[in-house]
Parts: C-alpha cells; sequence; structure tokens
C-alpha cells in the first residue's frame, strides 16, 4: 500500500472518530527518519510490558511519557499502531517476526521519571525550554493494559495522570561536554514513589542495569538483561541495554532501583544507505525488521547520561522534597526512603530552606522528628538545646519533652539565658513543668545574678503553691539570702504579704 492511501485511510478513521469535536486532535509522529536517533536491540529482544516487570511496579508508576497535547481531546488521545506508522514509513505490509508490538499505539515521544512529588527528569534533546515544554504534557501509566481501540485509534486516559509543566529548573544539550538532561517541575505534586538516585561514586563496568521506557511511542516497556560495558567517560556510561526513539529520558537504574542515568543514545546501523538504530527494510524478505547487534563493545551501544552529572543542587533540592512530602503526608515508607541521604539533614542547603525536624514537629510527627534527631540532635548548641526545651514548655509538649529527656538534653541548657528553665517555671508558677525538670536532674541550688534562689523567685511572684512546694522540698531555702542580704521573708515583707513575711521568719529562725 502506497504512502498516499494509507495516509488518506487514516484520516477518514480519525475523522469519523471524533466528528462531533470542534478540533480534530493530531496524531503525533513521535519517532524521527530511521537513523535519526540512534538506539537498538542487543542479542535477544528482552522487552516485556513494564505492568509484568515484578517487584518494579512503583517504578512503573513513577515513569510517565511525553504526548503532544494535539493528540489529546477530553481526554482522549488517538494514535496510529507501530504497524501503521512502520507501513506508512517503508510501504510494506509484511513484517519479520522480531518486530513485536505491532498491534499497540505508539503515541508518546520521550519518556521521563520521577526524583520528587513534582521534580521529572528527561533528556536534553527531548526538552530544553518552556517554549518546547508548552506543547506537550506528561502521562503516567501509559501501559499496554490501557485499552487501544484499533478502529478509532481512541485511547482513553485518566485525567489524574496528565500533567503539565510549571518550569525547567535545568536543562543542558552540549556536544561538546557530553551533557543531555533536563530536570522539569510539574504543575502538581504526585504521590508516587519516586525514583532514588546515585549522589557520590560512580558505576562500574559489570554493573547490571535495566530501563522503563517508551521505545517509538510504545506503552511502557521494561528492559533487562544488561550490563554497564564501558563507565570510563566522565558524564555518561554505555551499557548494552535494548532501546529505541521514545526511550530518551528514561531512566536506567541498577538492579537495586537506583538510578545511575538518564537513557539518551545508543548504537546505529549502516543499512538501506543511511544510519538506523531501529526498524530497517530488508530486500530480501521484503519485510520491515527490527535493528539488532551482537553486543556493544564495537559499537556506540546504549549510552546514559550519568545521574551525578546532573546540577547537584537539584539532586539535593529533591531529596529535601521527598522527605518534606513524606512528613507532610505521614509518609512512613518514602521517608524511610529518603533518610537514607542522612546527610540532607545538616546541610546548608537545609539549614537555609528550614529544618526538616522542625517540619516534622510542627507537623505532629514525632516518630519522624525522633529519627531526624539522630542525625542532628549531636550538632545542636547549647542555645538550640534551650530553645527545644522551652518550645516543649510552652507547648506544654510532654511528648516532645521526654523525646528530648531521652537523648540526655541538659535541663540546665541556656547558659546565655538569664534564667534556667527550672526558674522560669517557677517565676510562671508553672509547677507541673517545674517537677518534670526537677525529675530530669535540673539544679535546684541555681541562684540568679543576684544570688536569689528558687525560693526568692517564687516569693517574689507571691504563688503560695510554689512557695509550699519549694519548703516542702528543701526549707533551708528559707535560710539562704541573696546579694543584698536579704532572704526570702524580707521580697515577702516588700511585697505587702505579711502572713508570708512571718512565717518565712519564723520558719528561718526554725
Amino acid at each position: 500500500m502506497n504512502k498516499i492511501t494509507l495516509l488518506s485511510i487514516f484520516v477518514l478513521l480519525v475523522s469519523a472518530a471524533v466528528y462531533a469535536q470542534d478540533t480534530e486532535p493530531a496524531i503525533e509522529y513521535p519517532f524521527g527518519e530511521p537513523g535519526s536517533t540512534s538506539r537498538g536491540v542487543f542479542g535477544p529482544d528482552d522487552r516485556k510490558e513494564a505492568q509484568d516487570a515484578v517487584g518494579y511496579q512503583d517504578f512503573v508508576r513513577a515513569t510517565a511519557v511525553m504526548v503532544d497535547k494535539r493528540s489529546i481531546q477530553n481526554n482522549i488521545a488517538y494514535s496510529y499502531s507501530l504497524e501503521e506508522r512502520l507501513s506508512y514509513m517503508f510501504e510494506t505490509e509484511k513484517f519479520d517476526d522480531n518486530v513485536q508490538f505491532l498491534d499497540q499505539p505508539a503515541l508518546a515521544n520521550c519518556t521521563g521519571f520521577l526524583i520528587a512529588p513534582d521534580i521529572l527528569v528527561t533528556a536534553g534533546h527531548c526538552i530544553q525550554t518552556m517554549e518546547d515544554a508548552e506543547p506537550y504534557v506528561w502521562v503516567f501509566d501509559y501501559t499496554s493494559d490501557k485499552q487501544f481501540n484499533t478502529t478509532t485509534h481512541a485511547i482513553p486516559l485518566d485525567p489524574n495522570n496528565i500533567y503539565e509543566v510549571a518550569e525547567v529548573l535545568s536543562a543542558k544539550l552540549d556536544d561538546a561536554t557530553d551533557d543531555d538532561y533536563a530536570i522539569l517541575r510539574l504543575k502538581r505534586k504526585s504521590d508516587r514513589r519516586p525514583y532514588r538516585f546515585r549522589t557520590s561514586g560512580s558505576i562500574a563496568v559489570g554493573t547490571g542495569v535495566n530501563t522503563i521506557g517508551s521505545p517509538t511511542g510504545l506503552p511502557l516497556k521494561f528492559a533487562e538483561n544488561a550490563e554497564v560495558v564501558d563507565a570510563s567517560p566522565s558524564n555518561w556510561f554505555k551499557s548494552d541495554i535494548d532501546s529505541f526513539p521514545g526511550n530518551s529520558g528514561g531512566p536506567v537504574f541498577d538492579d537495586y532501583g537506583w538510578i545511575e542515568g538518564i537513557l539518551v543514545r545508543g548504537a546505529v546501523t549502516y543499512l538501506n544507505g543511511d544510519y538506523s538504530g531501529d526498524y530497517y527494510y530488508d530486500e530480501e524478505c521484503d519485510c520491515v525488521k527490527t535493528v539488532t547487534f551482537d553486543s556493544a563493545v564495537y559499537t556506540a551501544g546504549c549510552q546514559a547520561h550519568k545521574i551525578t552529572s546532573v546540577p547537584t543542587d537539584l539532586l539535593i533540592r529533591s531529596i529535601y522534597e521527598n522527605i518534606a512530602y513524606a512528613i507532610e503526608t505521614n509518609n512512613t515508607q518514602r521517608f524511610n526512603d529518603w533518610a537514607t541521604y542522612k546527610w540532607i539533614f545538616n546541610r546548608s542547603y537545609t539549614l537555609d530552606r528550614g529544618r526538616l525536624e522542625v517540619l516534622a514537629l510542627s507537623n505532629g510527627n514525632y516518630e519522624m522528628y525522633d529519627a531526624i534527631l539522630d542525625y542532628t540532635f549531636e550538632t545542636y548548641t547549647d542555645a538550640q538545646h534551650r530553645e527545644l526545651l522551652d518550645y516543649a514548655i510552652k507547648q506544654n509538649d510532654e511528648r516532645l519533652y521526654q523525646i528530648l529527656m531521652e537523648r540526655d538534653l541538659y535541663p540546665d541548657a541556656g547558659a546565655d539565658k538569664p534564667y534556667t528553665a527550672l526558674q522560669e517555671a517557677i517565676i510562671n508558677a508553672n509547677l507541673t513543668w517545674a517537677k518534670r525538670l526537677i525529675d530530669a536532674g535540673a539544679d535546684t541550688s541555681i541562684k540568679d545574678k543576684e544570688q536569689n534562689n528558687l525560693l526568692h523567685l517564687a516569693v517574689t511572684t507571691g504563688n503560695l503553691q510554689s512557695v509550699d512546694f519549694l519548703l516542702n522540698m528543701n526549707r533551708s531555702f528559707a535560710k539562704e539570702s541573696n546579694s543584698k542580704g536579704n532572704f526570702p521573708e524580707n521580697i515577702a515583707k516588700d511585697k505587702r504579704n505579711k502572713s508570708l513575711f512571718k512565717y518565712l521568719k519564723k520558719l528561718r529562725k526554725g
């Protein structure tokens, strides 16, 4: 069938499917001419449906595909099938057995993946500016179990799975430095569990790697049984993973699920007078075949931009955002995932942005707060210890207080303060907290700069309950004078509390 006939039939089909709509959605062509984008299969084609990748379900959910907005109308996307695409391209309807997934839609362009609730990573040659990003949306859960009507070419989409880009945080495409990445902020946060990534060291040759992506625009596929064959370049590494146009920007992760790189390019071979890395026409069988390679050793292989070569500040921001999101949503699993980056809690970025333990405390998340203290408590100054103690007392937060005491917080912390927490509790007639502080070992013999003891302070406020509490604890308080030679009874006399004056004077004299 020639190109004109096939295209005419397809236009009629799509027109019939959307006749009730004001504007007809475009059926985006998601990959270039053969040879314009380099990919291919190394050895057997190991790709499988992403939803069938046992143990990687969270990774599948965190992987999105880039789709032209014109291809979507009223939450329904329209697409050619891969068979129609290739038939139109190569002018034949015959396919070799090694061409898979012919009956599936070829809707998507590039792949991307979440590293924070609203931060998505893709390749720089997919997106560089907001002008590039604006015509597209990012669609999650684009898997083969979605209904694809081969007659109307319609694919229903859940609007909750469609995200627009709010900002390009960073992007670079530079052949001279081999940089090829884009970091995007989405317009809203997702509750999907993001990928974790390497922040130090470097991937080694022989490491097993996998990817999830949209080869040739197809529903997400999982490719495995690959390994790193060259990790010597500073910004990228080479593997023998199976990938095609559409996989660009997808995650390359090890067998433990840690992101190592962003899939960006791969091998090509010279066929039919051009360089090809996906499909080619074979005259002998008069059919379309998948490009295959025996190995990646003597080819460019499949290349991934190292995740450690994207801006460090954005990786740090992503870690912070994940922990903050976990705290705000009380997501223990998410918190445990990202608390692995324990250095983040004392990082200058965190101190400037806002301590995460403060966020946990403000959200009443004591378990996460206590967990963060494992990394931060030893760094606190005496003044910070006192701030925590004062906060617990002011908020009447006994649970916070117990957490602090279990970490041996000094109850008399605050050397730069005029009064200890116990002295302030007595001044404020807060006997509940005075008892707790004394039980924790607060110094009851403490005196202020004028040598007033606790009883002096209690008498000054005129609170008889505080006076009784202190005298029951230690009657000798009544026999101590301050720097002016005044006993507690003299303070009572100055306050015109005659009964208390007489009582304290009698007590002092025994």
